[in-house]
């Protein structure tokens, strides 16, 4: 259908734009480890690590018949990140944050009727943080984590519209709402080496999105929480 055009070039747009970012990301933060390491007069050391999970999203606000109900859920999520030696216990770098669609049933009032549709919402986060890390130790230390970026919010919505008068049922309903917002993130970051430089790495992450989630009018615009949790397991490797 002509419908699904817009909304795969958007997909397509954000492959592109995200595999960039990360390319960009990663040159940026190897200069600025190199540059911190050798400003102390030390070999360069960078960090690079990701972990395979889960993302934790509760049901936003509803605001029916307006739109609603909220909608939440668990799905596969991805954190990868790389880290900048700036002390012995002290490193800057950025990473990438990203999860699955969640998915819900959503109905929303429109002059003459109501569509019903389904929506599917993912949360991608960029941001640069700096940690903190315990005194290194040959089997396991841990590092506590900070940030801010900013988070792209995703929503796509197929559906019907059903009239409130014969004949009832309408046109087919589609819809994309995408949009920027500023992001926070916190937490931790444990790594059990194998050995050499390789090692296992446990990390979780809370996200807080400053989105209230409302439309110029004051209406909720997807339902969906601005707070996620992830958490995953992956290798951590030292170079």
């Amino acid at each position: 259908m002509n419908q699904d055009k817009p909304h795969k070039a958007a997909c397509q747009l954000h492959g592109l734009v995200t595999m960039k970012a990360t390319r960009l990301l990663v040159f940026t933060l190897l200069c600025c480890g190199s540059f911190g390491s050798s400003a102390a007069g030390q070999t360069p050391v960078v960090a690079v690590g990701g972990a395979v999970g889960a993302s934790f999203q509760e049901e936003g606000e509803s605001d029916s018949p307006y739109l609603g109900p909220g909608f939440g859920g668990t799905t596969p999520a991805l954190v990868v990140f790389v880290d900048g030696l700036i002390s012995s216990r002290f490193t800057v770098g950025g990473e990438l944050s990203w999860a699955r669609d969640i998915s819900g049933e959503q109905s929303q009032r429109v002059p003459g009727g109501n569509n019903l549709f389904v929506s599917d919402h993912h949360d991608t986060v960029m941001s640069v943080t700096a940690k903190f890390n315990s005194p290194r130790d040959p089997a396991v230390h841990a590092a506590v984590v900070g940030g801010a970026g900013v988070a792209r919010r995703h929503t796509h919505r197929v559906g019907q519209l059903f009239r409130n008068s014969p004949p009832f049922a309408g046109p087919a309903f589609e819809e994309t709402v995408t949009s920027f917002v500023p992001a926070l993130t916190g937490g931790v970051d444990t790594v059990v080496r194998l050995g050499g430089h390789v090692g296992v790495v446990i990390a979780g992450r809370l996200h807080y999105l400053l989105d209230d989630d409302r439309q110029d009018d004051g209406v909720v615009e997807r339902g969906v929480s601005s707070l996620i949790f992830r958490f995953g397991a992956g290798l951590h490797v030292d170079f």
